[in-house]
């Protein structure tokens, strides 16, 4: 392979890699439109963005397991052709039901894919710097794809919603077709085969669980349909605890789970992935039901978000000699902008200072955090399973800020009843849920500082990160 060649063969995993995280914000700025173009209830209008996270929640870490099993390349490529071809089906849809399920579909090529690009990248560079730096940069892109979702998303719903999903055709075909030249085979594991028990219960359990939190507000809590599906998704659960306990090859290596390091950082992952799902989801409805814009408009108050975040990516590996320090300045940065941006969101008034500059400080310090985060929910693993912490660092992310996305969205919709109506009402409830993700972020910077005290907390990041910034 040419000296070029690893990181020719990075833009192909990186694109993709942003495409999928791209696709759970890129419809949150269309909603109003789709709605109105298929026929969507207020009530199923939430299940656009709910299907793609179902998806990709429910099956990631059977897809990060399978990938260290079967093959690197091959579970890649297999994620990014139903990736594709679900966002056809998503384009050509003409019933609710049929852009529901092929968002399902589309989070499922998701799953399918990104563990194997993390374990493709350490096929592609030898442990070191070179690793260390695609790593960042991959995570870095993680971040980076949802306020440019929601930028593009605006741009194109300006034009017709559908072309959303179809920009998704021609860079899912260029990533499969250089794939199929740049790409290593990768390293397959024999003598060990995916415990199908484990992954059917986890699966289906976290599906279960998802669906039952996400639409448990509008069901009721304390509905028929709601306990059951609490209840079905506890039995899966436990199943799958139960065979993780016994099994002779379990589903999440037991090596991982055996490392505080790991367990603390993808902890504080969900937390993470928490406070921007929240974040971009309450501001947008923000910027439309209260400011009135237009999604065009929307999308260019963002602006400034996705250039923030790179930059806190980008500052990410030179900051991460100071240890997990680093990742609790980012957590109280975030926390300091929420509090701002709670305390000065109003119905009126100027945007720059009420929404721009909170929202800029706040995208910088998300950066750091993601790819602190990443960084520490993957270190100490060995290159072996480097899929299997990849998936589940990612199912922290994406499906337990999923399910802490749900739970904010019903406290922001209490808390606008309660205030009664009109956008003052409105902004009231989001506002509320501000002040939560900034007291989420405060909790996260605390477990960190708490679970890993003193120097080992130092040393412990420091191990995990130090090699990131040794370019």
């Amino acid at each position: 392979m040419s000296r070029r060649g690893p990181w020719q063969a990075f833009g192909v995993l990186a694109l993709i890699e942003l495409l999928a995280v791209m696709d759970a914000s890129i419809v949150n700025i269309a909603l109003p439109t789709i709605g109105e173009s298929l026929g969507f209830s207020p009530t199923m209008l939430a299940w656009i963005v709910d299907g793609y996270l179902i998806g990709l929640a429910g099956f990631m870490l059977v897809a990060g397991r399978a990938t260290d099993l079967v093959g690197r390349r091959v579970l890649f490529l297999a994620g990014v052709v139903t990736f594709t071809g679900f966002s056809v089906v998503c384009a050509i849809a003409v019933e609710p039901w049929h852009l529901i399920g092929s968002r399902v579909g589309q989070g499922i090529g998701a799953a399918t894919a990104m563990p194997s690009a993390i374990a493709l990248i350490t096929d592609l560079f030898p442990e070191g710097s070179a690793r260390n730096k695609a790593l960042g940069l991959f995570s870095g892109m993680a971040g980076v794809a949802a306020p440019v979702g929601l930028v593009l998303g605006g741009a194109l719903t300006a034009a017709d919603w559908r072309w959303i999903f179809l920009i998704n055709i021609p860079f899912g075909l260029v990533v499969v077709v250089a794939g199929l030249r740049l790409l290593p085979k990768g390293k397959r594991r024999t003598g060990t085969r995916l415990d199908v028990v484990s992954a059917v219960g986890l699966t289906c359990g976290l599906i279960l669980l998802t669906v039952a939190v996400l639409r448990g507000g509008a069901q009721g809590w304390g509905s028929a349909l709601t306990l059951s599906q609490f209840g079905a998704a506890v039995a899966m659960l436990i199943i799958f605890s139960i065979r993780q306990a016994t099994a002779s090859d379990p589903l999440i290596p037991r090596e991982l789970l055996r490392s505080r390091t790991i367990v603390t950082g993808n902890v504080v992952f969900v937390l993470v992935g928490t406070i921007l799902l929240c974040t971009f989801f309450i501001t947008t409805l923000f910027l439309q039901q209260v400011r009135g814009l237009d999604p065009l408009a929307a999308a260019l108050i963002y602006l400034p978000v996705p250039a923030a975040m790179l930059a806190g990516t980008q500052a990410a590996p030179r900051l991460l000699r100071l240890g997990a320090n680093t990742l609790m300045g980012a957590l109280g940065l975030q926390a300091g902008a929420l509090a701002c941006w709670a305390a000065l969101m109003r119905p009126d008034g100027g945007l720059l200072l009420t929404f721009a500059l909170p929202a800029a400080v706040w995208a910088f310090g998300l950066g750091i955090a993601i790819v602190c985060s990443f960084v520490i929910c993957t270190s100490g693993a060995s290159p072996q399973l480097a899929g299997a912490a990849s998936g589940l660092a990612t199912t922290s992310y994406q499906g337990g800020g999923a399910i802490g996305l749900a739970l904010l969205a019903l406290l922001a919709d209490a808390q606008a009843n309660e205030a009664g109506t009109g956008p003052a009402a409105l902004t009231t409830g989001f506002v509320a849920a501000l002040w939560a993700s900034c007291a989420i972020a405060v909790v996260a910077a605390i477990a960190v500082a708490l679970v890993i005290p003193g120097r080992a907390h130092h040393g412990a990041a420091q191990d995990a990160a130090t090699r990131t910034e040794r370019r």
